[in-house]
Formats: C-alpha cells, sequence, structure tokens
C-alpha cells in the first residue's frame, strides 16, 4: 500500500471514528434524558400512591384528635378506639415512609432540588409520627400535649395539601413545598435553616 493510500486509509478511519463517537454521545444524552424523564414520572407515581395513603391517615389522625380532646376522663371504650385509630395512623406512616424512600432525587434534572425536599419533609413528618408511637408504648397511655396536638394538625394539613394537589395532571412541586411551609415549620425546628441551605425562599 502506498503512502497516499495510507494516509486516505488513516483519515477515513479517523471520520468515521469521530463520526461513531457523535452517535454513541447521540445515543447516550437521549438515553440519560429518558432515564431522567423515568425517574421524574416514577416519583410523581410515588407521590400519588403517598396521597391516597395520606388520605386514609389523615382521616384516622383527625378522629385520633377529635376523640382524644373530646374525651376528657378515659374508658375502655374509648382507649380501644383510640388504639385503633393509631395503630392504622402508625402503618399508614410507615406505608408512606417505604414510598417516600423509593423517589428518586437523582437524576431529576433542574427538579432535583425539590424532589430532595420532598422526600426530606415526608421523612420528617413520619419521624413526627414514629416518636409519638414510641411515647405511647413507653407509656402504655394517650397522652398528648398541646405541642402534640399542634404537630398533629400540622400533619392533617400537609396530608390534606398533597391530595388536593395531587388530583392536578401536572403537579406543581414549588407550589406544594410553599403550601406545606408553614406546617413542616411547626413539626420540624430546623426546617427554614433546611429551606435556607438548599437556597429556597417559599
Amino acid at each position: 500500500m502506498s503512502r497516499k493510500n495510507l494516509n486516505k486509509g488513516l483519515k477515513l478511519l479517523f471520520v468515521l471514528g469521530i463520526g461513531a463517537y457523535i452517535v454513541y454521545s447521540l445515543y447516550i444524552q437521549l438515553e440519560y434524558r429518558n432515564y431522567i424523564r423515568q425517574s421524574i414520572e416514577r416519583n410523581y407515581q410515588m407521590l400519588s400512591d403517598i396521597s391516597n395513603i395520606g388520605d386514609n391517615l389523615t382521616d384516622r389522625l383527625s378522629s385520633f384528635v377529635q376523640l382524644s380532646i373530646e374525651q376528657s376522663e378515659s374508658s375502655v371504650e374509648v382507649t380501644d378506639e383510640l388504639f385503633t385509630n393509631w395503630r392504622v395512623v402508625n402503618a399508614e406512616s410507615r406505608n408512606i415512609d417505604n414510598y417516600t424512600s423509593i423517589i428518586s432525587t437523582l437524576h431529576t434534572g433542574d427538579l432535583e432540588t425539590d424532589w430532595s425536599l420532598i422526600q426530606y419533609s415526608l421523612f420528617r413528618v413520619n419521624g413526627f409520627i414514629q416518636g409519638m408511637t414510641d411515647k405511647f408504648l413507653e407509656q402504655q397511655a394517650y397522652v398528648v400535649s398541646d405541642e402534640e396536638y399542634e404537630k398533629m394538625n400540622a400533619v392533617i394539613s400537609i396530608y390534606r395539601t398533597i391530595s388536593e394537589m395531587v388530583k392536578d395532571e401536572s403537579v406543581d412541586l414549588e407550589a406544594l413545598l410553599k403550601s406545606i411551609k408553614e406546617p413542616m415549620l411547626v413539626i420540624d425546628d430546623l426546617y427554614q435553616h433546611t429551606l435556607e441551605r438548599l437556597g429556597k425562599d417559599y
């Protein structure tokens, strides 16, 4: 093979290599965009499932709060009803915790911070419920302080807000986070600091 033909062959291989690299790069970009889309769609599905579970949790927690306030003197019947309601609240909270864990905060593009904050918020809400469960088990009684009642009402507000906003086909995450900010501040003393750390001012 002459030197001239060798140079032509090398140039052709170089052009083919560049072309293959461009095609491969485009393929990777398309695959990554598709992965981001699937991750976001899965997150919205998890949020919809959490909303459905939250509806039942809210109903039971509302009944628990109302019953414990109205019944100043405990009886076997009242205690049994409180136990039944809180058992459901705790079980649904654990279910929500599982779905929350599935939410992906990576590969969600510009929505990564919003999804991270939603996940953090739900974990904090469920952490409060778990803490109350531990307290009830330790005390063997359903004694609730005024501050704890306030936090329970905040939980109710958060899940009702999620339920209302998830009904829309396109959930505005920023609007959702803005709507749950005040009740989250009641539940989590560090929530404002978390917002500032993430550069979010709702």
